[in-house]
């Protein structure tokens, strides 16, 4: 094969959590990756330092979601136990929490500003908060079930989520109105992705599908079916020509969207892939799930080229069959970066397929590393206690003012 682009190559392989991974980020250096897990840790693995990596166990329930700040001095982490944590990942350091839910929290996302945090629940309600005081802001909660996913779009201006009434929704941060309702008739999404250019949303669904909403024009974009199982993550290349996918299939995706069509069908995991996450810079990517393993790939996504794609696909078929593999439609109507056209279909999945389990990369696991566990210092070592009712009662009445249950203010925000 020698001329033709590069394939995506496993890197290191991780294992430490001692229950499922949720999910991953990259910190915007790209020299650590956090992960969420039902163990109710957060592990922040060192990709330079892979002998020093820190665990953060300040949660008493699974954590379901995590993010970084963008200039990668906070980390937030969501949980079961309806509360959310606001942390400095280093070993030593402050941290801070706030009672954010009355009922498990789901997802949490900075905005490009680094000044409000996006926190979605189990009781139906989107928050806004202010990072500094934790401070509630205002509460998007036209949602008639469980919020699996709220995010951020690039500029911080808009709001998507994701929810198990099989709806996507899309907010203005600023007005508070919902401006773009997208329903899904046969499963409610998982997970959802903004393009980097801000105009579009991937949604994973529970129907074993992956579809690309216009934002703009209101419209379906794309459709694929690349999956035998649910899709749970998505995660767009930085470039916007690739989109990343996870299924509890086991088997990780790569699509290019420019031609609408799979290129890469990735295995390595042993069960559900939970969560997918690519580096700022595209250069790396990683997968993560119900097996406890964190895989760190280098994606050689900036070598591909379409025009070699069929060639490459035969040299590789030898290696992977693909009989039986899901077909993928695309709609018309194209923008922002996915291809265009009239609807089309294939009936044969061409992906190269690539298989990690006998590489040098996959059998030195990286198992021998020291996990620290950090010690975290709270302005306020004796959160409130309230009994359920006067919880609920407390949290209804400060809310309707804009208010929100605080503890004082912890000084590392400043």
């Amino acid at each position: 094969m020698q001329g033709l682009f590069c394939d995506p190559t496993l890197e290191r392989h991780f294992t430490g959590h001692t229950s499922a991974i949720t999910q991953l980020r990259f910190s915007p250096d790209g020299n650590q990756i956090a992960s969420s897990s039902m163990d109710s840790t957060v592990i922040l693995w060192n990709l330079k330092q892979a002998a020093r990596c820190i665990r953060f166990g300040a949660h008493c329930s699974p954590v379901y979601g995590v993010a970084w700040s963008p200039k990668g001095n906070l980390v937030a982490s969501g949980s079961h136990d309806r509360t959310v944590k606001i942390w400095e990942p280093k070993v030593r350091g402050y941290s801070s929490e706030f009672l954010a839910h009355s009922k498990p929290v789901r997802s949490v996302d900075f905005d490009n500003t680094g000044q409000q945090l996006l926190t979605a629940s189990d009781d139906k309600s989107v928050k806004l908060w202010r990072v500094s005081r934790r401070q509630f802001v205002t509460s998007f909660s036209q949602q008639t079930h469980w919020v699996r996913s709220a995010k951020f779009n690039p500029n911080g201006k808009l709001v998507a989520t994701v929810c198990d009434d099989k709806s996507l929704r899309i907010y203005e941060v600023g007005s508070g109105r919902c401006v773009r309702l997208f329903t899904e008739e046969h499963a409610a999404p998982r997970q959802l992705a903004w393009h980097p250019w801000g105009n579009m949303v991937a949604v994973a669904l529970g129907c074993n599908r992956i579809k690309i909403f216009d934002i703009g024009e209101s419209e379906l974009l794309q459709l694929y079916v690349v999956h035998s199982s649910p899709v749970t993550d998505v995660a767009f290349h930085p470039s916007g020509n690739f989109l990343l996918s996870g299924s509890e299939d086991g088997t990780i995706r790569i699509l290019d969207l420019l031609e609408g069509r799979p290129i890469y069908t990735l295995n390595g995991h042993t069960g559900s892939v939970n969560a997918v996450a690519f580096s700022q810079d595209g250069e790396k990517f990683a997968t993560a799930g119900a097996d406890r393993q964190l895989l760190v790939w280098q994606s050689n996504l900036h070598t591909y080229d379409a025009n070699q794609f069929e060639t490459k696909s035969a040299l590789a078929s030898s290696c992977c069959d693909t009989s039986g593999a899901s077909s993928f439609k695309q709609s018309s109507g194209a923008g922002g970066g996915c291809a265009g056209g009239s609807t089309s279909s294939k009936s044969n999945d061409l992906s190269i397929c690539i298989d990690p389990r006998q590489s040098s990369a996959y059998q030195a696991l990286d198992e021998n590393f020291q996990v620290l566990d950090s010690e975290h210092t709270k302005q306020d070592d004796t959160p409130q206690k309230l009994d359920q009712t006067a919880q609920a009662t407390a949290s209804s009445w400060l809310q309707r003012r804009g208010l929100d249950l605080m503890q004082p203010k912890s000084r590392f925000f400043d």
